[in-house]
């Protein structure tokens, strides 16, 4: 009986020590997994700082007014298709309004290209004559640039099919853009 009085001591000994070997292993295993368990939550509460639901970040600025200053610092206009046209050898541009208005008319160009400085020269001919022409400086906008604008009194040009042409020239350049205005 002695003998088994000492094994059974044995086993409750040995079921002891394991017990005690699986709590301190448990408890090693949580301290290490708490510091990144603290980690994730701190990046998730930065992040949660930096953006939050309105879009806003730390220095007051959404997104898009971030992107919009990045275009301006680059003075690129957006390009769907082709090459960066501030490499380009010629100016290029658009009318972008035409419209009489009031006995006005008013004509509104966009031209592809940044600049500073430069003139556009306005012809309007109707018939194969000049009917009128005028200069104006180009505009730097953001990106890109415009003529300053044409407003025409329309009383002076009689009427029908106008044919519009308007020469730019800047930073060592020169372009034409056309279009028509039916007055």
């Amino acid at each position: 009986m002695v003998k088994r009085r000492s094994y059974k001591k044995w086993i409750w000994w040995g079921a002891g020590v394991v017990l005690v070997i699986a709590i301190v292993v448990g408890v090693v295993i949580s301290i290490n997994s708490q510091p990144e368990r603290q980690d994730n939550k701190n990046r998730g509460e930065e992040a949660g700082k930096v953006e939050q639901k309105d879009g806003i970040g730390q220095d007051g600025k959404s997104e898009e007014e971030k992107r919009d200053e990045e275009t301006g610092k680059q003075q690129t206009p957006i390009q769907h298709e082709g090459g960066d046209p501030n490499t380009a050898e010629e100016l290029s541009g658009i009318i972008t309004y035409t419209g009489i208005n009031e006995g006005i008319l008013t004509i509104r160009t966009s031209i592809d290209q940044y600049l500073i400085d430069g003139t556009c020269d306005l012809t309007l001919m109707q018939g194969g004559t000049i009917i009128y022409s005028d200069t104006t400086n180009i505009v730097g906008d953001v990106s890109t640039a415009t003529c300053q604008g044409f407003d025409i009194g329309a009383a002076g040009l009689g009427g029908g099919n106008i044919e519009i042409i308007i020469n730019l020239n800047a930073d060592g350049k020169r372009g034409t853009i056309r279009g028509e205005a039916n007055i």
